[in-house]
């Protein structure tokens, strides 16, 4: 093949009819992406003789939110749950406080998310509970002594200060100090 053949069959590509059908093609294969993509909305908590029982996933999000609320050193906390044939798995991101240790708030976590699921939601096929620290949030910073010059004692830098003018303070309607 040779290069005009080439570029023959390129401009051929590039009529109206190929333009739409590769534009359907593509819009077509982001849907399909989007639609595997989608969190669940209800999620099935346990089957029975008589039918399933299912839990929102707003409720589930609800008691994620408040158990990591419960702890004083983790904030903003973002659930993705993800079902897998009979197992669901649950992606908690939070943001941890200054004081915090991850490893601690992960097992305590972890251990009152399963009961808290299991007992209050009644879901029984848990599978894997993901805690990802998305962030570090700094508490304030405390200074331990005075911040001086190198030469200057603190009780030396206040003495510097000079009292202000009477004659100004008086202009000002301000008592001298």
């Amino acid at each position: 093949m040779n290069w005009t053949k080439t570029i023959e069959l390129l401009n051929l590509l590039t009529e109206p009819t190929y333009l739409y059908a590769a534009g359907a093609v593509i819009t077509l294969a982001l849907f399909l992406m989007l639609l595997v993509r989608r969190q669940p909305n209800k999620i099935v908590a346990y089957r029975t003789e008589n039918g399933r029982v299912m839990v929102c996933r707003s409720a589930i999000v609800e008691l994620i939110r408040t158990s990591c609320e419960q702890l004083d050193n983790v904030a903003k906390p973002i659930v993705k749950i993800k079902v897998k044939g009979k197992a669901t798995h649950f992606d908690v991101r939070i943001q941890l406080k200054s004081g915090g240790r991850l490893r601690d708030i992960e097992q305590t976590l972890q251990r009152h998310l399963r009961q808290n699921l299991t007992e209050n939601l009644g879901i029984e096929h848990i599978g894997q509970i993901n805690i990802v620290a998305s962030g570090f949030k700094s508490g304030r910073i405390q200074v331990s002594s005075p911040i001086t010059g190198k030469e200057q004692e603190p009780s030396a830098a206040l003495e510097a200060v000079a009292p202000p003018e009477p004659a100004l303070t008086e202009e000002l309607g301000e008592k001298p100090i």
